[in-house]
């Protein structure tokens, strides 16, 4: 299995790939969030909770949530899913704010090598939505 990730890895742009690692959530409003560690999955790029925010605890539930995350740990919950690689970006894929408990249709790309955007919107427009930035955890 290791190997078929590595292979698919390899077909991707070094800006892709930078997409890939653990990372410290910045909030649109400048404040740190969690952890997210972002990994590969069958050629796509996924994300999951590794940290809680300041303020949460290790048990708290998505109680806003719909679906099958309703009433899920957000530790270990995975809020990015299915993001595809178009260029240099990831696109197509969907988010999760743990704190409404809203899905959001995203786009995820790098910034140099320590530095990931991920920009949430409604309706399909990116216009209507907002940007947090991550930074690599060394």
């Amino acid at each position: 299995m290791a190997l078929v990730a590595s292979a698919g890895a390899q077909q991707l742009t070094p800006k892709l790939q930078n997409a890939v690692g653990k990372w410290q959530v910045i909030g649109s409003d400048g404040k740190p969030g969690g952890h997210v560690e972002t990994y590969l999955e069958n050629g796509k790029l996924f994300g999951r909770v590794t940290q809680i925010k300041p303020g949460r605890t290790d048990k708290d539930l998505c109680v806003k949530c719909s679906g099958e995350l309703k009433n899920h740990l957000i530790l270990g919950m995975v809020i990015l899913r299915n993001f595809r690689p178009e260029g240099d970006d990831w696109v197509d894929g969907t988010a999760v704010d743990p704190e409404n408990g809203k899905e959001y249709k995203g786009k995820v790309w790098a910034v140099g090598n320590d530095q990931l955007n991920m920009r949430g919107f409604v309706l399909g427009i990116t216009l209507l939505g907002r940007t947090e930035t991550w930074v690599r955890i060394h």
